[in-house]
Parts: structure tokens; sequence; C-alpha cells
């Protein structure tokens, strides 16, 4: 059987040994939520199938059921290959829909909170090479609860005609995948690019850290190695190399160098080995202008939603990514707003390659911005999908907080998580600019977009004038 969406679905940070989970699996909708006293989290098999990964309100899903599903249970087999005794056992997830629970053999493999980001399970523990398992996963998907981001997900049963709400998605709804890891192998890699030194600097962690272990880094043009270096393999130990006759990324001239990383032992053994690659640009802000590559950039950008009429939140195909791009450059447009969703890495893959600008957003919609809970939601995914999507060069800012109005109930909370969101962002991606919020109130570093209704009809930040900036 052809498996839905093969292809590999991190080309930043790619390993040759990994099995793709995509396809069919077992299902049930658990709308008591009793499951876990019916002790679903053991079972062998559902009575009904689903194709993931797409979420079971869509047509690919064969399923296409669109009504509220707070609670559902999917099932299949695991196979573990044989030869990857001794490594870890990583279970990927490209994106659940909202918190999910993993069960290997009826036995806990983790947890996740989070409906729009990559996240993964090491369940090396719970498997055997050449064995096969029971993979259960439980998702529960409360999109009225107020503290859930959901974006443009209804959270009504009928559409309004003034509303721009679209249909839901729950569960599963991006590829599935297993990867076998050596336990002193790369476990993320971060990328700073210095056009003007002509350096390319890499921050890498590992799963650990052990004597006489180094990592090895080639930077490719082509078949051609330009650059190499090496050093010890310790957590945020920098890899610095220097190119010469640096090629920058543009939207007209979107090149992008291969990246070809080796962890070696103390006898040069390789131990892990991960393909990757880097797009040299650099983005700033000097006055009211964004600059890329030291030169004033003029932005003609779509908003891009991010839905498709068969897949709803999930591409049919990789192809599908490539077209919307491609359709947007014909008619004239350099970039996207990527709005109120977390795209896949494939869409920002095809983005790299070319050459399409884009702001990255939070589907922070569904949950309010007063609230306590959301807050800690919101900062949590948020922060997983900076660190997921940080190396990509089309992207060119973060907009972590869409159209967020003055609420009267809780201002200063407010505030405070728009702040919390600008300074989060900018410590764990310096390299480009942060617009706190898409419209309105801003807090960070611009001023209120908003007429106010509150006595007296005037705007206030709550911050001193000279930390307030003109909007846009």
């Amino acid at each position: 059987m052809e498996i839905p969406r093969p292809e590999h679905p991190c080309p930043q940070f790619e390993r040759l040994e990994w099995v793709n989970l995509n396809g069919k699996w077992s299902y049930c909708f658990d709308f008591s939520k009793s499951g876990m006293e019916r002790g679903l989290a053991s079972s062998g098999g559902f009575a009904d199938e689903i194709t993931v990964p797409f979420c079971p309100e869509s047509k690919l899903s064969g399923v296409g059921y669109t009504d509220f599903i707070e609670m559902m249970w999917y099932h299949r087999k695991l196979e573990v290959p044989l030869e990857w005794e001794g490594r870890r056992v990583l279970l990927h997830f490209g994106g659940v829909d909202y918190e999910s629970e993993v069960f290997i053999d009826g036995k806990e493999g983790g947890r996740h909170w989070g409906g729009v980001v990559s996240f993964f399970h090491d369940i090396t523990e719970l498997v055997e090479p050449g064995g096969v398992h029971d993979l259960v996963v439980r998702v529960r998907d409360e999109t009225r609860s107020g503290v859930q981001p959901g974006g443009k997900q209804n959270p009504e049963y009928r559409f309004r005609r003034k509303r721009c709400h679209y249909t839901r998605t729950t569960g599963i709804w991006q590829t599935v995948w297993l990867e076998g890891v050596d336990g002193r192998g790369l476990r993320d890699v971060q990328v700073f690019t210095d056009i003007e030194g002509g350096r390319l600097i890499l921050l890498p962690r590992y799963w650990s850290v052990g004597s006489g272990v180094s990592l090895s880094v080639r930077v490719m043009e082509g078949e051609e190695e330009v650059a190499g270096g090496k050093g010890g393999a310790v957590d945020g130990n920098p890899v610095v190399l220097e190119l010469e006759d640096v090629k920058l990324w543009e939207p007209d001239s979107p090149f992008l160098y291969g990246l070809e990383l080796e962890v070696e032992d103390e006898g040069g053994g390789v131990l892990d080995r991960v393909s990757s690659y880097v797009g040299m640009r650099k983005v700033h802000v000097e006055g009211d202008r964004v600059y890329l590559n030291n030169r004033p950039l003029y932005q003609r950008l779509v908003l891009d939603q991010g839905f498709y009429p068969d897949g709803v939140w999930t591409a049919p195909s990789d192809g599908a990514l490539r077209r919307d791009i491609e359709i947007a450059l014909a008619a004239g447009f350099n970039g996207a707003r990527l709005h109120q969703k977390v795209f896949e890495e494939r869409f920002h893959y095809w983005a790299d390659r070319l050459g399409y600008l884009t702001w990255g957003e939070f589907p922070s919609w569904g949950a309010h911005v007063t609230d306590e809970v959301s807050g800690r939601n919101i900062l949590s995914e948020w922060s997983e999908m900076v660190v997921r999507d940080r190396n990509h060069p089309s992207i060119i800012c973060w907009t972590p907080l869409n159209e967020t109005r003055f609420i009267a109930s809780d201002p200063a909370q407010q505030r405070r998580l728009h702040a919390d969101l600008y300074e989060l962002t900018h410590r764990l991606d310096p390299t480009r600019p942060v617009n706190d919020t898409s419209g309105y109130i801003h807090v960070r570093p611009m001023l209120w977009h908003y007429r106010s209704n509150y006595p007296g009809g005037g705007m206030s930040t709550g911050y001193p004038a000279d930390e307030v900036f003109p909007g846009i």
C-alpha cells in the first residue's frame, strides 16, 4: 500500500534511518471520555480505520466527521528495526491537536500539550528491536475551553458567514515516524550566519556527552566541499566555519549550502550522521524599514491561512505545498504572512528553496490572552515552534499573537503576556525582528493601534513614554 506523505518531514535535520508510520491506523471516538476506565490504553486495535496523517474531519482521512471531537484514540502495530539494537528509539509526531498521550503495550510512553508543533518521545525502554508492539495514542481536543490555542478552527458547530473560522482539526494531522539514534548523537543544532564576516556558526546539542567524541561538519556547494570544521561534541560548543566568496540567500537567488554533520568516536567511527542545509542571510530593522542582507526589502505578501479543501490543515501532498508558493510567486508576490497556523516544516523547506519570504505566526485565537493557563499554554508551545523553525532562512519575522484587543477584565495580564512573548522570542532567536501582535494592542515595542472604548476614549500602554514606539 502506498504511504501517504512519504517524504522525510524534516529536511533540515534528516537521518537516513527512519520509518514512516503514516497510513492505515484504527481509531475510535470517546465522546464520554471514559476510555481510560475502559482500558483503551491497552487496546490491540479499534473497529474503525483512519488514514494518518489526515485529521478525522478531513475527506482524506476517510472519516469526514465534522462535529466536535473532544477525545479520541488511535492504534497501530509498531515494528522496530532489529538493526536499531543499542540505539535510542524516538517516536516523532509532526503535529497532534491538542493534548496527546502515548502508550506502548499499555505502558505510558509520553505526554504532550500543544496542537501545532512537532514533538517526540523517547520510547527506548518500552520497545524491543525486532519486536512488534501495540502503539496507542489518546487525544484530547477541547476547542471551546478558552485556554487552548486553535487559530481559525471554528469554535461553534455551524459556520457563520460573518465569522472567519473554518473546519476544525482534531488529533494526528502531520507525519508520524520512528528514528533510531546513537545515544551520543545530535539532539539539535542552532545555526547563525554572519554575512559580513563570511562565517557560519553552529551551536549543537547532544543526547549525551562522552569523552573523546567530536563533531565534524562539512559545508557543501553542490558536490563540492567549500568549508569544514571539527570540534569536541559538547553541548553549546560552537563549530565556526569560514566561507570564501559567500553566496547569499535572497528571494531572487535563494542559494542554499548543504551541511553534512557527523558525530565521531575516538577512533573516527561515525556514531551519527545528519544532513541539513543553510541559507546565508541577515535580516534587521532600521527606523521604519526592514533590511535583508543590508539592503531595504520591499515585501509584497499574501495572507496564507493554510487550509486545504480535502486535508483541512494537512496538505494532500508535498507537491501541494510547493504549488501554493509557486502560484503566489507567479502572481507577483514575494512572500506570505503565515496566518493563525504553524506551517509544517516541508512548507518552510520549499520556501527556502524557492526564495519565498514568510512571517511566522502562532494560532493564538481560542486562548484568552488574560487567562494565566492560556498564557502558559501559549508560551510553552510558541517556544517549541521558534526552536523548531529558527534555522529556516525564509522566515524573516515572528508574530506570536494575532489581533489582541484590549480586555477590560485584566489588562495587566494581557500586557504581561505580550511582553513575555516578545522577550522570550528574542532570547530563543536574536536574529529576527519580533512583532508582538498583528494588530490592535502593541505592548513591545509598538504603541496600541486601537481606538479604546474605556472612559475618556484615550490610549495607554501602561508603560512610560520613552518605552513606547510608533505603531504600524
